[in-house]
């Protein structure tokens, strides 16, 4: 029987309205940014609700401390006689959860408690997750990737009045990732970047997105693109410098070679670049970025290259080479070279 999906958090404004606060709202999943911004517009809207300080607690769990007592607080009245808010993170490291299970068969009225969990229920089956869904009380934060994400992009830009088209999500979505977070920051600095500005380019995007000191992960794929070892070590190099996460540019330098793998195979089919690019799944700037790779456009060398991801990937996972070494030699492997070290 396949597994029945859970509640998405998507559906909260279902549940959090003038006419309906729920007494428990859990929240879990592995979208720990949907999870945060879920507690913080339930608190938004309760706040208004609480008439005394006293009555809103936040308390993040840890594996010593016993859920029984955190209920407790959620039992006694509030000090103000309006509404009490009760905030519990981080409810996987409780050892008592069944504890909830009693308290959800009769919550009280004057209490809302937020539960998060950052992680999945892997079995609705058990208790307190059964109670929690036969209530409606459960909602699951998912990690949206393709569509759904290019959606998420385009609504959030509609809220701080960015008019972004499909293709400019998507690009956005291209360079910075599928990490909502960094999304979110993204589009935090084009509320100001595009102020008065009526067309958004993917060269706008690309400016505004991805600059780290001297170069970003375009300025590295676009060397490697060209061959040019010397000027990617140096960039490469920068990049971790800067800060940048070595498995974000394993997983940047996957994603363009696959492209580059599915663009040879597109150039068969004549298709039109703008076609090319939407079955690649990418944003026709990215695509056309890709398509100057010309040092990649071989088969042996791509395949080449794909050999080398892979084993910079179980470098970076299962050893404790560092980083700088571990570019080095995929940057090499990349170009079917000999590793050797450069002076940085």
């Amino acid at each position: 029987m396949a597994k029945k999906e859970l509640p998405s958090v998507a559906d909260l404004s279902k549940y959090l309205s003038k006419e309906k606060i729920l007494p428990v709202y859990f929240l879990c999943g592995e979208d720990q940014y949907t999870i945060e911004t879920a507690v913080e517009s339930i608190e938004k809207f309760v706040t208004p609700h609480i008439l005394s300080d006293f009555d809103k607690e936040t308390f993040s769990a840890e594996k010593s401390q016993n859920l029984s007592q955190m209920l407790d607080v959620a039992y006694s009245f509030p000090f103000g006689g309006g509404k009490k808010l009760i905030i519990i993170k981080n409810f996987e490291k409780f050892s008592d959860k069944k504890e909830l299970t009693g308290y959800l068969s009769h919550p009280p009225e004057f209490t809302t408690l937020v539960v998060a969990q950052s992680s999945k229920v892997t079995d609705a089956a058990k208790e307190p997750y059964s109670i929690l869904l036969e209530k409606h009380f459960l909602f699951e934060a998912r990690i949206a990737t393709g569509e759904e994400l290019i959606e998420w992009v385009m609504k959030d830009c509609k809220k701080i009045g960015i008019n972004f088209s499909r293709e400019n999500a998507q690009a956005l979505v291209d360079i910075v990732g599928e990490d909502k977070a960094l999304l979110e920051m993204q589009l935090q600095k084009f509320e100001n970047y595009f102020v008065g500005k009526k067309e958004i380019t993917f060269e706008d995007i690309k400016a505004i997105a991805s600059p780290i000191k001297e170069y970003s992960i375009f300025n590295l794929q676009d060397a490697i693109g060209q061959g040019d070892k010397v000027k990617a070590v140096e960039v490469a190099y920068n990049l971790l410098d800067s800060g940048v996460e070595m498995v974000f540019i394993v997983n940047m330098l996957a994603k363009f070679t696959l492209t580059i793998a599915q663009m040879t195979e597109l150039f068969k089919t004549k298709v039109s670049d703008f076609e090319a690019a939407k079955l690649a799944g990418v944003s026709y700037g990215y695509y056309m970025n890709c398509k100057r790779a010309r040092f990649l456009m071989d088969d042996k060398k791509l395949l080449n290259a794909s050999r080398a991801l892979l084993n910079a990937d179980l470098r970076v996972k299962t050893t404790a080479t560092d980083s700088k070494t571990v570019l080095l030699i995929l940057i090499s492997e990349m170009m079917g070279q000999t590793a050797t070290p450069i002076n940085n």
